[in-house]
């Protein structure tokens, strides 16, 4: 296996990034999380659902998504580890990462392990210089190919 050499701190960096983006989607600020997205960035955060596009459309998608836990006294959170990068010559960054979502119920004191995804990120730098998504798709495990 050849590993190649990356920037200094692009990885942690990157895991920086990460850790601001799941509190913005696990404290359900879902404005700020799609912010962490380009203009123009694809999440496909299902897959039974589209994908959406636009911070708009994300936005929109994860609202839309959410309010089924509206009813319940919940916490979600999203654990990403093992994330392997690699840097192209466009300067664009793709990132694979493995994620397991952790659900608390207020009434229940032991958590709800899933789904465990695989995530699948391109990140590329925005006009100042910082971290955004322009896609990210993300695999169920339980979900295999026909």
């Amino acid at each position: 296996m050849t590993i190649t050499a990356l920037p200094t701190g692009l990885y942690a960096e990157v895991l920086s990034f990460y850790g601001h983006q799941m509190q913005k989607l696990d404290g359900r600020d879902f404005a700020g999380y799609a912010a962490t997205f380009t203009e123009d960035g694809e999440f496909r955060h299902s897959p039974s659902l589209p994908a959406a596009h636009t911070r708009a459309g994300i936005t929109a998608v994860l609202e839309d998504f959410h309010r089924k836990f509206d009813a319940r006294k919940i916490q979600r959170r999203h654990w990403f580890d093992h994330t392997a990068l690699s840097q192209a010559s466009d300067g664009s960054i793709t990132a694979t990462s493995y994620c397991l979502v952790l659900t608390v119920h207020a009434d229940v004191k032991a958590p709800e392990f899933g789904p465990s995804c695989l995530v699948h990120d391109v990140l590329v730098r925005g006009a100042d210089g910082e971290l955004l998504l322009r896609s990210r798709h993300v695999t169920h495990d339980h979900v295999f190919p026909a």
